[in-house]
């Protein structure tokens, strides 16, 4: 279950750690601010790592056009699927995501639903372009919570570790403590030994996820299902 702290509680925490309770140096709001930023760090270990651990979903309808916007918060796609019958039932199809030089021979086409798409620009590209009404689940990683702004520090921050807590709290510290033109070896050096522990446990977490190939009769065609963008009579 996540490791999660007020955000209150992380800025008591890293200004005790700093020997900063009682300092005026650095306000309530610019400690919100060098936790969002160190939060940021953290959700781009994991992430970066492969584990599946900060994933989104959400749904994309079609309105008859070969585009539709991806959510405002994304950071990185995981997969699209097509929902084979809408959100009533959990049947789906997974597309296949283009590289840019095929991309040309799927434009232009309409189909009955979608077999493949492209990101680009805030943009998913549907190829053959579905037509209106249809739903597709995007898998994604979503751009992590900022905590700049805060009325009352309620937010909850989940840290992941208890490795991926040392290294919030160190990591605010070398900050707070550069600014007040403090010796911050002993925090970098904190900091790095706690990065590098988290990054193995979600490296090693990771490895239990593996991404295999897929063989199906709805593959992309690229060796495996023998279809092909010029001949819709064999999906």
């Amino acid at each position: 279950m996540p490791r999660s702290f007020a955000l209150s509680v992380l800025v008591a925490r890293c200004q005790q750690r700093s020997d900063l309770e009682n300092s005026t140096h650095i306000t309530t709001a610019e400690w919100n601010v060098l936790i969002s930023e160190q939060y940021g760090d953290l959700f781009s270990v994991v992430a970066s790592s492969g584990l599946r651990y900060f994933e989104s979903r959400t749904t994309l309808t079609t309105t008859g056009v070969a585009t539709v916007s991806v959510p405002i918060a994304h950071y990185a796609t995981i997969r699209l699927d097509w929902l084979v019958n809408g959100t009533t039932t959990g049947e789906r199809r997974e597309l296949e995501e283009l590289m840019s030089p095929e991309e040309p021979e799927w434009s232009g086409r309409t189909g009955s639903n979608a077999r493949a798409f492209a990101i680009s620009n805030a943009l998913v590209y549907l190829y053959p372009t579905p037509p209106t009404g249809q739903a597709y689940e995007l898998t994604y990683i979503p751009q992590p919570t900022t905590y700049d702004v805060s009325s009352t520090g309620a937010e909850m921050l989940d840290l992941v570790t208890p490795d991926g807590e040392a290294f919030l709290i160190y990591g605010v510290m070398v900050k707070a403590l550069a600014k007040s033109e403090t010796d911050v070896r002993l925090a970098m050096a904190e900091r790095e030994a706690a990065r590098l522990r988290l990054l193995e446990w979600a490296t090693l977490r990771a490895f239990t996820q593996p991404r295999r190939r897929i063989v199906s009769e709805f593959d992309g065609g690229n060796g495996s299902g023998g279809w092909d963008p010029g001949n819709w009579s064999n999906r």
